[in-house]
């Protein structure tokens, strides 16, 4: 298990870097509807992200995501393989 340290980071930082891996990962169009999701001010964003990864670790949240990512790139196909979309 690796270790991960805290370190703070500008708020201005985070936003944009939170942007371009939404972008990267949704397209600007998903990226876009999911931020205005957000920023609707229905519900408590912050407290349904904890409910959904509940106690999980950092490391455990990446390994599900990396997971998750690598069982989409693969489908009932004859040859088993998709492309990513």
């Amino acid at each position: 298990m690796s270790v991960t340290t805290a370190t703070y980071t500008k708020p201005g930082t985070i936003v944009r870097e939170g942007w371009k891996a939404l972008v990267e990962q949704l397209g600007i169009q998903k990226a876009t509807q999911f931020v205005v999701l957000l920023e609707r001010g229905k519900g408590d964003s912050a407290q349904e992200i904890a409910d959904y990864w509940g106690d999980a670790s950092i490391d455990e949240i990446h390994n599900r995501v990396t997971a998750w990512k690598v069982k989409r790139q693969f489908t009932d196909h004859p040859t088993g393989l998709r492309a990513v979309v």
